[in-house]
């Protein structure tokens, strides 16, 4: 039985990720945290841990749909990778844990050296190529601004037009919150470089970079635990073990109306779930993590 390591990338909601902390504040897990710089000033209050031991990894500005979001994840990889954990979790603060950590814990011993991570079926490899071409103001793509706007879709218009950068037969893409051994986090980070230049100036490539990672090296791709691709479906199983619901939103965020959803999900064999929002309905954020932590958490 070996240590995890949960990698958090979090940028608002500090009341919402103390309660997250709880539920994987564990003797036989590593938590390092990293914060969104543009929102360092709401965190000002972080919880700390009885058993787990909490390192705030150094924090950077985070752009939707921008390399940085990869930037942080292998700062969180490199940081952590010292600790050689069995198990790397990444997860968002806005994420929650459905069972407990002893379930966790005899989950991964029951299947070592697998990557978890969710394969996509909903865009074409052709189509995903377009994301790595060189687009300018990247840390505008979420932007009110019509005339960037304007110019992003021009700019995209265009790439789908140019040839592509990559073999299509590596390139694919899932969600970014992955669960991965330490083989695959030690190559990550050892080709951190080639990972920029692929990258840097792509549109939403963090859904990409891991995938085709495991795809450019078999002996990954040999470790998958669930290859199947979804097709953003309810009862589809997600092979990062994150219940994440894409047909309702982008994604959806989960209200108290939905737990019988998160039930199912957690039969299903799904170990986390996102997004929950303590803005939007506290009361579910409430409810599973009672259900995590039962009477520990009241004692907290």
């Amino acid at each position: 039985m070996g240590k995890h390591a949960y990698l958090i990338i979090a940028n608002r909601n500090p009341n919402q990720l103390n309660l997250l902390l709880k539920t994987i504040d564990d003797s036989r897990n590593d938590i390092y945290l990293l914060i969104d710089k543009k929102s360092i000033n709401n965190f000002n209050r972080i919880f700390k841990p009885r058993y787990s031991i909490l390192t705030m990894v150094d924090p950077l500005n985070i752009f939707w749909g921008d390399y940085s979001l990869i930037s942080a994840e292998l700062r969180l990889f490199s940081v952590a990778k010292s600790g050689n954990y069995d198990y790397y979790h990444l997860l968002s603060g806005l994420d929650l844990p459905l069972v407990n950590q002893d379930i966790i814990h005899s989950f991964f011993d029951k299947y070592p050296n697998k990557e978890f991570i969710t394969y996509s079926a909903a865009l074409s490899s052709e189509q995903l190529s377009i994301r790595l071409h060189k687009y300018h103001f990247t840390n505008s793509f979420r932007t009110q601004n019509k005339l960037l706007k304007c110019y992003h879709k021009i700019e995209f218009k265009l790439y789908s037009k140019l040839p592509e950068k990559i073999d299509l037969d590596e390139l694919s893409f899932g969600s970014n919150w992955v669960s991965l051994d330490d083989e695959l986090v030690s190559d990550l980070v050892k080709h951190k470089d080639l990972i920029y230049d692929l990258y840097h100036r792509g549109f939403l490539v963090d859904e990409v970079f891991i995938p085709t990672f495991i795809n450019m090296y078999p002996k990954y791709k040999k470790k998958i635990f669930y290859s199947k691709s979804v097709t953003d479906k309810p009862n589809e199983f997600q092979g990062n073990l994150r219940y994440i619901n894409w047909w309702d939103g982008s994604p959806y965020t989960w209200r108290l109306k939905d737990y019988p959803k998160l039930e199912y999900a957690r039969n299903s064999g799904h170990m986390f779930s996102r997004k929950f929002d303590e803005n939007i309905d506290n009361k579910i954020i409430q409810k599973i993590v009672n259900y995590d932590l039962g009477e520990y958490y009241e004692s907290y």
